[in-house]
């Protein structure tokens, strides 16, 4: 039997996200299109004959709230639900190449990844449509992380309709030096839209017409044309002002469509030609920790 896989995880960024207003459980409905790209972390997973769950990586919080800690925790569950046992014991290593609070996804891909190296290393236990539950009950980004490598992303994140993925452009991916809380940034788009000349946010129809649009866009208009928006970027940009520099910085450097990433605080550029992304990867990185990024065609293996 197999006992170790080592997996890739990708980050992903949000070409458009429009953010509905907050519901009485305390979600909010997105509209959004998700793209995953070639930027990864390093998921590695040990079975052996002890007991519990071990974490070894970079994750910003105790190992019991990581989500990769979490999905093994729950996969472990399902699988002793039908007839694992005993428990194997479970080493988890990560290596970060994925900045943390940057919008990029990393923590769910790490979950989506132990999601599917447990399937593989513990076949027969957990069937396809419990892999998915459990990934919506980890994080609302780590389903798509199980699925498909393009996809319109809809109710909390949860629901999703694959999308044919377009390779025909390069990304300058910037990391502009903090990390931006998911639950910061919601508190702030919250706020901007409380006041009594707010506009308020997004209806459930105003999000249908945005996501149609930006997926009309995105399947047949260059990236010069596009004009995806991303709902978080003013709020968050009046805690962090530099964000607002570091997309200008990017347009400068010659990108056709430039946006924050998901609830920030990583931007990206969309370049139509490899050698103007490289030429504003020189200019960008004097004063920002920046990488050149391919969207991707598909993941790993989608579960």
């Amino acid at each position: 039997m197999i006992r170790n896989i080592l997996a890739r995880a990708p980050a992903k960024i949000n070409l458009y996200l429009g953010v509905g207003n907050r519901r009485p459980d305390g979600f909010h409905d997105i509209a959004s299109v998700f793209q995953a790209i070639s930027m990864y972390d390093a998921v590695s997973l040990s079975l052996n004959e002890g007991e519990g769950i071990v974490l070894d990586g970079q994750c910003g919080c105790p190992p019991e709230k990581n989500t990769a800690y979490r999905a093994a925790e729950a996969f472990f569950l399902a699988a002793a639900a039908s007839g694992l046992s005993p428990i194997p014991g479970l080493e988890i290593s990560i290596t970060k190449g994925i900045p943390m609070g940057a919008g990029l996804g990393g923590g769910s891909s790490d979950a989506a990844s132990t999601l599917a190296g447990l399937a593989s290393l513990l076949p027969g236990f957990v069937d396809d449509a419990s892999l998915h539950a459990i990934a919506a009950s980890i994080g609302s980004d780590v389903p798509f992380f199980m699925d498909t490598a393009c996809a319109a992303v809809t109710g909390r994140g949860e629901i999703l309709s694959h999308l044919t993925p377009r390779t025909d452009f390069s990304l300058v991916v910037v990391d502009p030096g903090f990390p931006v809380s998911t639950k910061e940034a919601y508190a702030r788009l919250d706020d901007s839209r409380s006041g009594a000349r707010a506009p308020g946010g997004r209806s459930a129809e105003e999000l249908r017409v945005g996501l149609d649009r930006a997926i009309r866009e995105y399947a047949s208009l260059p990236p010069s044309a596009w004009s995806f928006e991303n709902d978080f970027f003013h709020a968050v940009a009046r805690v962090h002002p530099d964000l607002v520099e570091c997309r200008a910085a990017l347009v400068s450097a010659g990108a056709s469509f430039s946006a924050m990433s998901g609830s920030g605080s990583a931007l990206f550029g969309v370049f139509e030609y490899l050698d103007v992304a490289e030429r504003a990867l020189e200019a960008i990185s004097k004063a920002y920790s920046a990488v050149i990024a391919f969207p991707l065609a598909r993941l790993r293996d989608s579960i």
